[in-house]
């Protein structure tokens, strides 16, 4: 990695993360780049950034400040910075960059004044993300959230 950016998707960086893929046996696990960029800019609670390797564009996470939702069904901790979503495009998997990206977001965090993250991730289906997640520190809350585990990271 050369110089790592998180710029906010607007329509400078969307054709660009439209261009980003997963491998194909990965595809049952997220959304697609164009489908989550059409729900994110209709959902006034997130913020999406594009990750660039100088100017290569990589990957993508969209982040929810829990405190700004109106959580009728707890599915947010209210003390931690949800992803809602991390994709790394298939070229550019195993090389940091999702770690990179967990990193920025634990900074975001802080930065807003919470004091971790939180997220779900599909535990029970092939290709899954969950052993990423724990090398970095995540904890299983015991909660599952629409058929997917949560997992929590609080700062030291």
């Amino acid at each position: 990695m050369s110089r790592l950016q998180f710029l906010k998707v607007n329509s400078d960086v969307a054709g660009d993360m439209l261009k980003l893929k997963v491998h194909d046996s990965q595809q049952h696990l997220i959304a697609s780049n164009a489908e989550w960029i059409i729900e994110d800019s209709f959902n006034e609670d997130s913020v999406c950034f594009g990750m660039y390797d100088d100017d290569l564009p990589v990957g993508m996470i969209a982040l929810i400040d829990p405190r700004l939702v109106g959580d009728d069904n707890g599915h947010f901790q209210a003390q931690h910075l949800y992803i809602w979503r991390l994709m790394i495009d298939e070229a550019s998997q195993s090389k940091g960059y999702g770690k990179a990206a967990m990193c920025f977001a634990k900074q975001y965090a802080e930065l807003i004044g919470l004091v971790g993250l939180s997220l779900t991730t599909m535990d029970t289906e092939a290709e899954n993300a969950l052993n990423f997640y724990q090398a970095l520190g995540f904890i299983p809350t015991g909660r599952r959230l629409d058929g997917e585990i949560e997992l929590i990271y609080t700062q030291k």
